[in-house]
């Protein structure tokens, strides 16, 4: 998944959950949503402060398999 991908998942309605906690305590969470392109997607990310803005750093972002598709839109219809 690129940048621009990425950051299209956040221009649209995203769906933002927290994430499991990892080892160092770091809080994280869940986005998905829909790219520019149309596919679904998921992204793992903390948030962090810089110059005093927040901003988002993405750990992990891959495009969503259809099962996982399936199941996010049963749970969340709005999505």
């Amino acid at each position: 998944m690129t940048i621009a991908g990425i950051e299209s998942l956040f221009e649209g309605p995203v769906l933002i959950l927290p994430d499991k906690e990892n080892p160092s305590g770091e809080r994280r969470y869940r986005a998905i949503g829909t790219t520019d392109e149309g596919r679904k997607a998921f992204v793992i990310f903390p948030l962090r402060h810089r110059n005093g803005a927040q901003r988002l750093r993405p750990i992990s972002a891959r495009y969503m398999h259809r099962k996982e598709v399936a199941a996010y839109e049963k749970a969340y219809p709005k999505l």
